[in-house]
């Protein structure tokens, strides 16, 4: 297989080198259609052609600002092209947070999905002196001026005094005289506790992570990945790269609720997620278990029971007991084979990131037949540092370290006791060199030529990167013990009574939590307890039910020393959400947005269980 230094290269070499008639799966008329190689390669080389028309230049910088699409990759693939560089942009973020983004970056253009999105650059666009130009993929009927379809100006190019095939011809050099040291994308990070910074990302950052990744699966032309976490993320756009230079078709969902239609449709090989998708697949089965006959789910424990024993010999490549083997035949016949049906049947292969996650929830899945392969990394890192991958897992870490990169921890502790870990710092070839103009960040940041990651880890005895935390968000109590709030979070993922919680205590006598319940199983739980409530607000306010909830969160810490475990809670009503600004656009908490609005109740937590003054003796 040839070699690559830039990301245009892999674009051109696999559409023009090894073309595909199915690079591509994308929903027209109701179902799934595939668009070739060399269909994409002309959309490309036409679109980079009227890029260029409307005044981007090699360095000028064009943004993203729509959900995952065929016409998201192509427009990358466009904009890269022309050694320009993309600002993505989450489909989530609102009117302020991309005016930001694209005033910050000087973006001259963007290309937006809807009128949805559209309405929200034309709301700002006065105030951006550099956009000239809007370019919309939906079909527009009456464009404002400097408003262009994403589909006329591709229509008008091909059409044009140029062939498809010039087009191409004229397009493929000039992509390729694209420089590794070029900037490809500058990534703006979330935000969870200011502005964003926007994270440069160069060409050869994102292949050093491409050719570490290739190397770890085994994908080929036959497989079909399916295109679900945000493209505006790194970390779904570097397996998407990987994938394309593997051979691997690309599918596009319509939503993420059509997902498990999607699923059946396309019936996938490969999947990137987050923890929560796995989650609500796991809790999906156990609901359905819990509603079957007794006899079903009988033969459904059974069979779970046989396939926690089976999969560690499939993790460590080892040949089960006869006896086992036959018996695991028998469950994966009977219970597992159909919930892999569910999923499309073909999966084979799933990576996790973004978020911990929970063993149990790991466990389940390699049980049943779909190995979760869970990693670590930043954007600023490309995104990957270390990854689980076939013939190398160690659950309940993040994997080893990639070949592009070297890390240390910390020399100094976060805590007496170095329970929590030291902080992880990296560098190598997938390590962004800054933050877009912003020296000071850079100078603490990349001190030393080492990214400083802020996260907490550990190396366990064969070298596995465990995560033990972030450590902003360490706090100390009042009794000086440090606590971690996500290592005590991470305890409640796929809880059957817990959707979210925010663990609170910075220089508290004790650790509080929010809670926001599964709602689902409460109102259930409720109703057999009979328990009458209005709404969601006067269920969480009922004293049965908050005793309830403080069980199910005690039980859950009891392993935990006195000084860690949860003690009191507070129930919410609703769930933090991207909307109403509690969540980062790749669903992280905004801890101090969570603390300012529900602060009288955390006030309340802490005076109603305030320590009481010793009364002293009397003399």
């Amino acid at each position: 297989m040839p070699s690559y230094e830039t990301i245009n290269q892999i674009f051109i070499t696999v559409f023009s080198e090894r073309p595909k008639p199915d690079a591509f799966l994308t929903k027209i008329d109701g179902r799934y259609q595939p668009v070739s190689s060399a269909e994409a390669l002309q959309q490309v080389s036409a679109l980079a052609a009227a890029l260029e028309r409307l005044g981007v230049q090699r360095g000028d910088r064009v943004a993203l600002l729509s959900e995952n699409r065929l016409e998201w990759a192509l427009t990358d693939y466009a904009i890269l092209g022309l050694g320009a560089a993309d600002v993505p942009i989450y489909s989530t973020q609102v009117e302020h947070e991309i005016e930001y983004i694209l005033h910050d970056s000087g973006s001259k253009g963007i290309v937006v999905s809807s009128q949805e999105q559209l309405r929200k650059v034309a709301h700002v666009r006065s105030n951006l002196r550099d956009l000239q130009f809007i370019i919309v993929m939906d079909a527009i009927e009456s464009p404002a001026p400097g408003v262009f379809s994403w589909h006329r100006l591709v229509g008008d190019e091909l059409g044009g005094v140029k062939s498809p095939a010039d087009l191409v011809e004229w397009f493929q050099p000039r992509a390729l005289e694209v420089r590794p040291e070029g900037i490809a994308s500058i990534i703006y990070t979330s935000g969870t506790t200011g502005e964003p910074k926007g994270v440069v990302l160069l060409h050869s950052n994102i292949v050093a992570n491409i050719q570490s990744c290739e190397k770890l699966v085994d994908l080929n032309r036959d497989d079909v990945s399916i295109c679900l976490l945000p493209l505006s993320h790194i970390y779904e756009r570097m397996l998407d790269y990987t994938a394309l230079w593997l051979g691997v078709s690309m599918a596009f969902p319509e939503s993420f609720d059509a997902l498990p239609q999607n699923m059946l449709e396309v019936r996938p090989t490969m999947l990137a997620v987050v923890p929560r998708v796995l989650e609500k697949i796991h809790d999906r089965v156990m609901e359905k278990v819990r509603s079957a006959p007794p006899a079903r789910q009988k033969l459904f424990n059974w069979a779970l029971k046989v396939c926690y024993q089976h999969f560690p010999y499939v993790i460590e490549r080892k040949n089960a007991p006869l006896g086992l083997r036959l018996k695991h035949a028998v469950a994966d016949s009977l219970v597992c084979r159909k919930i892999r049906t569910g999923v499309g049947g073909r999966l084979r292969m799933i990576f996790s990131g973004a978020a911990p996650l929970s063993r149990d929830i790991a466990e389940f899945f390699f049980a049943m037949g779909l190995p979760v392969y869970e990693g670590y990394g930043l954007t600023e890192t490309s995104p990957v540092i270390a990854v689980n991958y076939p013939g190398a897992v160690r659950l309940g870490t993040v994997g080893p370290l990639l070949s592009c990169v070297e890390v240390k921890l910390g020399e100094e502790s976060v805590d007496e006791e170095n329970r929590h870990g030291r902080e992880i710092v990296v560098r190598g070839a997938s390590v962004s060199p800054g933050y877009y103009h912003l020296d000071a960040e850079n100078e603490r940041a990349f001190a030393g030529g080492w990214f400083h990651t802020g996260d907490l880890g550990k190396f366990d005895e064969r070298g596995f990167l465990v995560i033990t935390g972030r450590k902003k968000n360490l706090f100390k109590t009042s009794g000086g013990k440090y606590v971690s709030p996500e290592k005590l979070e991470n305890l409640f993922q796929g809880h059957r009574y817990v959707a979210q919680v925010v663990v609170l205590g910075e220089g508290r006598h004790f650790v509080s939590a929010l809670v926001v319940p599964n709602f689902e199983r409460l109102e259930t739980y409720a109703r057999a307890m009979e328990i009458i409530y209005s709404d969601r607000d006067g269920l969480v306010k009922d004293a049965r039910i908050h005793a309830f909830m403080q069980e199910q969160v005690d039980v859950t810490v009891a392993g935990l020393p006195q000084y860690e475990r949860i003690h009191q809670i507070g129930l919410l009503a609703r769930e933090f959400t991207i909307e109403a600004g509690e969540l980062s656009p790749t669903q992280k908490v905004k801890r101090h947005v969570v603390a300012e609005r529900y602060r009288d109740l955390i006030e309340e937590i802490y005076q109603r269980h305030a320590p009481q003054p010793v009364a002293k003796a009397k003399g």
